[in-house]
This record gives structure tokens, sequence and C-alpha cells, in this order.
């Protein structure tokens, strides 16, 4: 399937299109770093024709009022699921007014992020709710051609309501990796790192799904040269993955960070490593590998999803199947010697 853009398809799908509504909101606050502000970022000015609207969910009611007023505007959602009973009435809650934006003529776009939650709670109900939505929609948004044969039994939908367009790339500050140990020592680990240390990186939201766990226990073996930086704002749900974590590391290898990364300190982190690491056990796109390559960093990625995809000699693959964590495993102490 050719490759599209954003604009294409929304003037395709509506001529003439002035507004689209964004769910959820377009942070505010590093837009560096924020999928949403880059996958927007073209329709975010004055001279866009198309305008952004973006809200959280309890502003839904505003899609029902622009179908009242004949607007013409597009509703385009990001993600869908639930985890736990406050999520869950909050599903319904938007499902509802999504139902009468689409009965009052709306037009929706639903890009795919994953195959299943990533919380693996509920499957059975998360993707009969996903599945309703896959039928509301008019188009299918996912980031590679691959994703499409991914999700489409899932989904329980035709191919050909999906288009691809690809994952938005996330502007880099490259400098050297002495400036960025010596800013990392200043501000977060108290000169516990040396410009002589091979630096590895997991970078990005900390969740059980990325395997952050077993990483560690490899890096638990191996010398001291080897380091293990694990940064990022703690997912919700996943404090008590974060405190299993810290009692898990040698603390003379293995650095973590549990906190939002602001964008002037992100350069820090990507510029140190010399590699990034990433194990997750189901995946179809990942913005943190998205991020590591726009620094030209060597990374070490699952042979899933969309990141099938890659062609760089960056590009360090493992197979994931029984013997995952036997492949990733040799992979780092290839690279730690």
């Amino acid at each position: 399937m050719k490759e599209s853009s954003l604009l294409d398809e929304y003037q395709k799908l509506s001529p003439g299109i002035a507004k689209i509504f964004v769910l959820p909101q377009i942070p505010e606050v590093n837009k560096n770093t924020s999928y949403l502000y880059q996958l927007y970022e073209e329709f975010l000015n004055d001279s866009s024709s198309i305008k952004i609207e973006s809200f959280n969910a309890k502003s839904l009611p505003r899609i029902f009022l622009s179908r009242l007023k004949a607007e013409k505007s597009i509703l385009h959602y990001h993600w869908f699921e639930f985890e736990d009973l406050k999520s869950f009435i909050g599903i319904n809650w938007k499902l509802f007014w999504i139902i009468l934006y689409k009965l009052f003529g709306g037009k929706i776009i639903w890009t795919v992020h994953n195959r299943y939650p990533h919380p693996n709670k509920y499957l059975y109900l998360n993707k009969k709710i996903r599945r309703q939505l896959a039928r509301l929609a008019d188009k299918l948004h996912v980031h590679c051609e691959s994703a499409i044969d991914l999700v489409t039994d899932i989904l329980n939908i035709e191919k050909e309501k999906f288009f691809v367009v690809k994952h938005p790339i996330f502007p880099s500050d490259i400098f050297e990796k002495d400036k960025a140990v010596e800013m990392l020592n200043k501000k977060y680990f108290h000169n516990h790192l040396s410009i002589n240390d091979k630096i590895f990186l997991m970078f990005g939201s900390i969740a059980e799904y990325k395997g952050i766990k077993e990483v560690i226990e490899i890096f638990n073996k191996l010398d001291n040269k080897n380091k293990l930086i694990i940064a990022g704002f703690i997912k919700k749900g996943n404090q008590n993955y974060f405190n299993e974590l810290k009692n898990l590391s040698d603390n003379k290898k293995t650095f973590l960070e549990g906190s939002i990364i602001p964008d002037e300190d992100v350069p820090y982190f990507l510029n140190s490593a010399d590699y990034v690491i990433f194990n997750y056990k189901d995946i179809l796109t990942s913005g943190g590998v998205v991020l590591a390559m726009s620094y030209k960093k060597n990374i070490v990625v699952p042979s899933l999803g969309c990141l099938k995809e890659l062609r760089d000699e960056q590009v360090k693959f493992f197979e994931v199947n029984k013997r995952s964590r036997e492949n990733l495993t040799n992979i780092i102490i290839k690279l730690s010697l």
C-alpha cells in the first residue's frame, strides 16, 4: 500500500475540510518528544487552512455540538482502551459521543497504535470495544504496511479501510558524548558515569510491557564498565513495577530516573548512549525507536510489528520466541565486550 499524508487523507474523506478534532489532547509542554504535536505540527500554525481542536475526553460533547451546527469536521482519535473500572466507564462515555457524532454525519479516523492494549487486561472486552470503534471509523490509520496484516483480523475489519502515514520524526540535537555525560552527572547521576563507560539506554515511559526487568538482570551479570540508564516517567499502574526495578538494580551499573524528562534534557540521555535497547513483548510502532534513530543511535529491537521494516546498519534485531531472552542476552554480551 502506498504511503499517504494526513492532509491527503483528510481532504479525500471530507473535501474542503476545515476542522480536525484530535483526542487525546495535544500536550503544551515537551513538544519535541510529543508524538501528537509532531504528527500535527504542520496544522498547528496560523497559515494552515485546516484548524486543529484538541481536548480531553471530558469535552467530547463539543464534537456533537459541531455536528448540530453543521460544521465540516473530522474526529481523529488515538489509542482506545481501558484497564480498570474508572477507564471502562470512561470508554463507554467516549463511545456514546462518538456514536452520536457519527449518526449526525461526522467523519472519524482512528489511529491504531497497538494490536492489544499494553497492560493486557480485559482483553476480551477491549477487543469488542476496539472492534466497535473500527466499525464506526471511516478510515483507520497505521504507521506501516505490515501493521495492516497484524490488526485486520483482530479488529475484524477490511484492509481497504486502512491507510499508511509514517510515524513522525522527532527533532534531534546531536553533540559529543563527553558533554552529554557531564550534564547527566551534574543533573541526574552525581558523577557516577564516566566517559569511558559503555552506556546502554532504555528511554521512554517505564512500564512492564517494555521488558525492563529482564534487561536489568542481564546487566547485573556484566562488568562495571557497562552501564544501563533507564529514564522516563512511570506509566499509570506501574509504580510497584518501578519499585521492583529499583530493588533489583545494581546501583553501580544501573541508573533509574523515574520522572518526566524535559525536552531540554533529552539530548543528554540520547547523546550519552552507545546503544539504545528496546525489549518490547508486543509492539506495532515505537516512538522511542524513532527518537533513537533521529539521534543516529545504534539500537537493539525485537523483530516485531513495524520495527521489522527498519532498514539500517544501526539496527540489531533479536527474534521474539521461546528463546527471546537468550537471543537478547547474546546480543548485549557481544556489544558489552
